[in-house]
């Protein structure tokens, strides 16, 4: 019986999640590990990796991350910044979805987005909010995410940086 590929983080896949961030973005510097896992630790359950149905259980292969914690603004937070204290609130706001060049081409990016909305509707959140990065914007766009007008992403995003968002 094989599991199903989407499974919770935990504190063993970190390294490989580092690995996959630093590979996945050439135009935003990485974050730290404390940072991204502030993320994990506000909302745990919105935190998942894919892993590689091939590989064996104990390599913990992974070929993906999605992080994204409940949020109280429709200000996207910044990067490189632990999430602050009382900054939970009812949107979801999907911080990081890497990729693994192994990955190309494999579908693994679209079931996890599936799976982190199908999630996301039955835990409450009304609205989600992202900040689409290196040119994403038409990915985000096949998911129901829409370009916020009237919205400005932080400078730490990067130039071509657009706040997006998907109501529920």
């Amino acid at each position: 019986m094989t599991s199903m590929p989407i499974q919770p983080i935990t504190h063993v896949m970190w390294p490989e999640i580092l690995k996959i961030q630093a590979e996945a973005y050439s135009k935003v510097a990485p974050e730290s590990l404390e940072v991204l896992q502030s993320k994990w630790q506000q909302s745990p359950d919105c935190c998942f990796a894919y892993l590689d149905e091939k590989s064996e259980p104990e390599e913990k292969n992974i070929l993906g991350y999605l992080l994204a914690h409940a949020w109280h603004s429709e200000t996207p937070p910044k990067l490189y910044q632990i999430l602050p204290e009382g900054s939970h609130g009812s949107i979801l706001f999907l911080h990081d979805l890497a990729l693994s060049k192994r990955a190309t081409g494999r579908g693994v990016g679209s079931q996890m987005v599936k799976h982190l909305l199908d999630s996301a509707t039955s835990s409450g959140f009304r609205s989600a909010l992202l900040v689409s990065v290196q040119g994403s914007v038409l990915f985000w766009q096949k998911y129901g995410f829409v370009e916020v007008m009237n919205q400005k992403a932080s400078e730490s995003y990067g130039d071509d940086a657009k706040v997006m968002r998907r109501d529920f």
